[in-house]
C-alpha cells in the first residue's frame, strides 16, 4: 500500500470518526432541548400552585442547560471547521462542509443562524414565561425579588450567551 493510500484512509477514518462525534453532540443538543422543555412544564405547572419560588427557580435552571447546549453547539462548530479546513480537499474528494459554509447565509434570518434562534428562543421564551408567571404569583418576599434579580440576570446572560455562540459559528 503506497503512502497516498495510507494518508487517505487515515484521513477517512478521522473524518468519519468526527462526523461520528458530531452526530452524538446533535443528538446530546436535541436532548437538552427536551429537558429544558420538560423542566419548563414541570417548574410552570408545579409553580402555579406552589408559588412564585418555584416558577422563578426555572430561568436559572435553563441557564446552566444553555450553557451546556452552547459548549456542544461551539464543539459542533469547531468540529466542521477542523473537517472543512484540515480533512476535505481534492486528495480525499470530501467537500460536504465545504458546501454548506458557502450556503450558510441562506440559513440566517439577520445575521443569525437559524438553529441558535430555534434554540435559543425556545430558552429565552420559557425564561420570560415563567418570570411572567412568576411576578404574577409574587407575594413580595425577600426571595421571592432575589430570585427575580436573579432571573433578570440570567435572561441577560443567556441573551451574551447566545450572542457568543453567534459570533462562534461565523468561522
Amino acid at each position: 500500500m503506497s503512502t497516498a493510500d495510507e494518508n487517505r484512509s487515515s484521513a477517512e477514518i478521522e473524518y468519519a470518526s468526527l462526523r461520528e462525534e458530531v452526530l452524538k453532540r446533535i443528538e446530546s443538543r436535541q436532548q437538552t432541548i427536551s429537558v429544558a422543555l420538560t423542566l419548563a412544564g414541570a417548574f410552570l405547572g408545579l409553580g402555579w400552585n406552589a408559588g412564585a419560588v418555584v416558577i422563578l427557580l426555572y430561568p436559572l435552571i435553563a441557564l446552566l442547560l444553555a450553557v451546556g447546549w452552547a459548549q456542544n453547539e461551539v464543539f459542533i462548530k469547531q468540529i466542521n471547521a477542523y473537517i472543512r479546513d484540515n480533512l476535505e480537499g481534492q486528495q480525499t474528494g470530501l467537500g460536504f462542509q465545504q458546501y454548506t459554509s458557502q450556503r450558510m447565509t441562506e440559513l440566517r434570518v439577520f445575521g443569525w443562524p437559524l438553529e441558535i434562534l430555534a434554540i435559543g428562543g425556545i430558552f429565552i421564551l420559557t425564561q420570560l414565561m415563567a418570570v411572567g408567571l412568576g411576578t404574577y404569583q409574587m407575594r413580595s418576599s425577600s426571595i421571592e425579588w432575589i430570585l427575580l434579580l436573579l432571573d433578570i440576570g440570567a435572561i441577560i446572560a443567556l441573551g451574551g450567551l447566545l450572542d457568543y455562540v453567534r459570533r462562534r459559528s461565523l468561522v
